[in-house]
């Protein structure tokens, strides 16, 4: 099956119970700008643009029974993490850790590709998020 694409970009979904710590890190830390609200039978999203994509931060009436199961593709398969490209990779690192965010891989450098590099670190629910970029 090939798929018939509506939009270029992918809307990522993420499912909260601690809204107001995830908006102030989405919308004030990070930065993203919001679209709007949309309310839906049992729950609302807040849809953030990411680039040419969509992060949604998702809450519902009733939550979820499980939380977050933090430690992003060391801790449990299945889809972990998103990535964004960034410019200056370790300045945005020092932002984070002087911001008291969780740095949980440091900036490391792509062996094949001097210059570049990626991190880790996590969202005030314990999601966690790659930055790469360059150095």
């Amino acid at each position: 099956m090939n798929l018939d694409l509506l939009t270029p970009s992918v809307e990522l979904g993420v499912v909260t119970t601690n809204l107001d710590a995830m908006i102030e890190f989405y919308e004030g830390f990070l930065g993203l700008e919001l679209q709007g609200v949309v309310d839906f039978d049992g729950g609302s999203q807040r849809r953030y643009n990411l680039g040419s994509s969509v992060l949604k931060l998702v809450t519902y009436t009733t939550p979820p029974p499980l939380p977050v199961a933090p430690g992003g593709g060391r801790a449990q398969a299945g889809l972990r993490y998103f990535t964004i490209g960034v410019l200056n990779l370790r300045a945005v690192a020092e932002r984070i850790e002087a911001a008291g965010y969780p740095i949980t891989e440091p900036p490391t450098e792509f062996v094949p590709v001097p210059g570049m590099g990626w991190l880790f670190f996590t969202d005030p629910d314990g999601n966690s998020i790659e930055l790469f970029g360059t150095l």
